[in-house]
């Protein structure tokens, strides 16, 4: 689905790669194996995490990716590694019910866990510092101070604080979470990845998934591959092979400036209801992004560049940030939203043997790596993915929900 108005371009000679830069370059051509017991068709946190749980359960498994890994919004992401939505645990609470919201802020806690465990020896620029959920409005100060008394009833962190402190003054206070933390995502992937180098094939590109009999037939850009089941997890673009997946697209912006020692901005930050964050990095560097309400028809859609309009608002925040340093990045990256906000994981009925991972709404490395280990379980070991989770729930009518 592409945008109808993918919004003014920037300038040609606009520096619009991510700050994270790429994977690595791409490498020689790798054939394509004619079987295997599982395919996973994206190489993004999802297809990796998946492959290391495949992998670690002794399943025959390979992952396809189109271009290289972490091309997509892996790679295009801020790198929070957060608990809970996109919403405030109060508006959670008022959306999916109060024993749901404490579920999947469970469910993001743990998948933190496990990604602290993959990472265990690997330099992928991990942090815990915490992160802010900040009040741009009185509405949104009330919101959060709810937030706050209903995480401390049942047993979550995170404290409501009203003055804050320094560039963060001009804001109306804040939910501060202690245990969030922050990481490089496209190294994040790399980490995951290496142990099983041999069994992930790029530059193959997925046309169509026909089940035939008790297998699913894989056909690529190198012909064919036979498989008991297949993974998706393209996230955004999962409706381009499997057209019943409501995961919608939509555009995310981001810029990047150079280093500024001189600015301390503090733990990663959200404001106004999400739509506005930023964090900075431990070489000074600060990374904003955000923004979409400012232009939100153009911002639908798999148009995966950067336009003038939002990155303009990127430039005013910057400016209320008080942070001079020059942009030397500026990029977009295509999130997958689902119908009620919650990510998507479990076998499609419309497509016999294919599994979905996805859906995520923004917080794709909050939830991926413990999404995917609840499915690969569910492969083998015939567990049940949670009802929140599960491809196969009811689900409201198509739209972008956050």
């Amino acid at each position: 689905m592409e945008s109808p108005r993918p919004g003014p371009s920037l300038p040609p000679d606009a520096v619009t790669t991510p700050v994270w830069g790429e994977l690595h370059a791409r490498p020689h051509p790798r054939p394509t194996p004619e079987r295997a017991d599982v395919c996973i068709v994206g190489g993004g946190i999802s297809g990796v995490a998946a492959l290391h749980w495949c992998r670690a359960r002794e399943l025959d498994a390979v992952l396809l990716e189109r271009d290289h890994l972490a091309t997509g919004a892996s790679g295009r992401n801020a790198g929070f590694l957060l608990a809970g939505v996109a919403e405030n645990y109060a508006r959670a609470a008022a959306a999916h019910g109060r024993e749901r919201a404490a579920a999947v802020w469970q469910f993001t806690r743990e998948n933190h866990r496990l990604v602290r465990d993959l990472i265990a020896t690997a330099d992928v620029g991990y942090s815990r510092r915490g992160s802010w959920t900040l009040a741009a409005s009185d509405a949104e100060a009330e919101s959060l101070e709810e937030a706050a008394t209903l995480l401390a009833e049942d047993g979550l962190p995170g404290r409501w604080i009203r003055d804050l402190p320094g560039p963060l003054a001009h804001l109306r206070g804040g939910l501060f979470t202690p245990d969030d933390g922050e990481i490089d995502p496209v190294r994040l992937v790399a980490a995951i990845a290496a142990p099983h180098r041999s069994r992930i094939v790029e530059g193959v590109a997925v046309a169509a998934l026909t089940p035939e009999g008790a297998e699913v037939v894989v056909r690529h850009s190198q012909g064919e591959l036979r498989a008991a089941r297949v993974i998706l997890a393209t996230n955004a673009h999962a409706s381009e092979l499997v057209p019943a997946i409501p995961v919608a697209p939509v555009r995310a912006q981001m810029l990047a400036t150079a280093r500024d020692p001189g600015t301390a901005l503090g733990p990663p930050a959200y404001a106004e209801w999400g739509y506005r964050y930023w964090r900075q990095l431990a070489d000074g560097r600060v990374l904003v992004g955000g923004m979409r309400h400012q232009a939100r028809a153009e911002e639908v859609g798999t148009v995966c560049r950067p336009t003038a309009t939002i990155q303009a608002h990127l430039d005013g925040e910057l400016r209320d940030l008080g942070v001079a340093a020059p942009v030397r990045h500026r990029w977009a990256g295509i999130m997958g939203f689902s119908p009620d906000g919650l990510p998507l994981a479990g076998p499609l009925p419309s497509s016999p043997g294919v599994l979905l991972l996805g859906g995520y709404t923004g917080h794709g490395m909050g939830f991926a790596v413990h999404a995917a280990h609840c499915l690969v379980s569910h492969v083998v070991d015939g567990t049940s993915i949670p009802g929140w989770l599960d491809a196969a729930r009811p689900l409201p009518g198509p739209g972008v929900t956050a």
